[in-house]
């Protein structure tokens, strides 16, 4: 072999190994691709999951807002409908007085035994002074309440100028003509027996007949009289109204100043 032919073989090996060599490394490049490609993956992961608990996060955030607003929300509601409720019972507070509603004032203290409320619209003391039967009497508080536990009324018209009204109502309570007479008759029964009878033991016979059950009933039909003083309605005691209050009762005095007079 002459020495061109060993320098063309030497040559054609060199060009086989530089072959060899690129295919090498051509196969060896994809593989580090691939790792890379692994890599990246894991690291794309990564990052999805730091994107999803951020997501989350941000979620969260947001309903926590949205409750917070709600709860400022009713809060709100509240304190507006609150103030809604206030200003309207300060404004029927604030109507003005009227003929109707201090009679209706001083029926209802009269029923529920609230004599300082009573006067509010009228003297109580000057009822009491009205009526003989109240004034010469020394009567307990559940006695009072008794007299007026059963009242009810019905207004049926009213009338009104400047300074003065009239009321026309109808009251209901109990019969003090029969009242008064079953006291009376038990009061003669002691005086007559020689036993003593007391104060005390005459608010205790007095108190069983007002609550006796047999009693029946009485309605009479009234005007009630009203004069405006300072914006306010005043009833004005008279005797029409205490016969009124207690229907029957001057019917009963009247007979036993027959009796005693002979």
């Amino acid at each position: 072999m002459d020495k061109e032919e060993k320098v063309d073989k030497t040559k054609k090996v060199e060009e086989v190994k530089e072959v060899k060599e690129a295919k090498k490394e051509k196969v060896e490049e994809p593989k580090f691709n691939k790792v890379s490609g692994k890599d990246l993956k894991k690291e794309t992961g990564m990052n999805h999951i730091e994107n999803k608990k951020e997501k989350k996060q941000n979620k969260e955030k947001k309903e926590g807002k949205e409750k917070g607003n709600k709860k400022v929300g009713y809060w709100v509601g509240g304190v507006v409908l609150l103030l809604v409720v206030l200003a309207v019972v300060t404004a029927l507070l604030l109507l003005p007085a009227t003929p109707e509603k201090s009679v209706e004032g001083m029926l209802n203290s009269l029923k529920n035994a609230d004599f300082e409320g009573v006067n509010k619209y009228v003297n109580y003391e000057e009822i009491v002074n009205e009526s003989e039967m109240l004034q010469n009497s020394e009567m307990d508080e559940e006695t009072q309440s008794l007299l007026f536990d059963k009242l009810t009324w019905k207004i049926l018209n009213i009338s009104k100028e400047e300074n003065t009204a009239s009321v026309e109502v109808e009251i209901t309570n109990k019969d003090f003509n029969q009242i008064i007479t079953n006291y009376t008759q038990e009061a003669l029964k002691i005086a007559f027996s020689g036993a003593s009878f007391t104060q005390e033991e005459q608010n205790n016979k007095l108190k069983e007949q007002l609550k006796n059950e047999e009693i029946g009933m009485k309605t009479v039909t009234t005007t009630i009289q009203l004069v405006k003083q300072e914006r306010e309605w005043k009833v004005q005691a008279d005797e029409s109204l205490v016969n009124s209050l207690l229907p029957g009762l001057q019917e009963a005095i009247n007979s036993l100043n027959k009796i005693i007079n002979g």
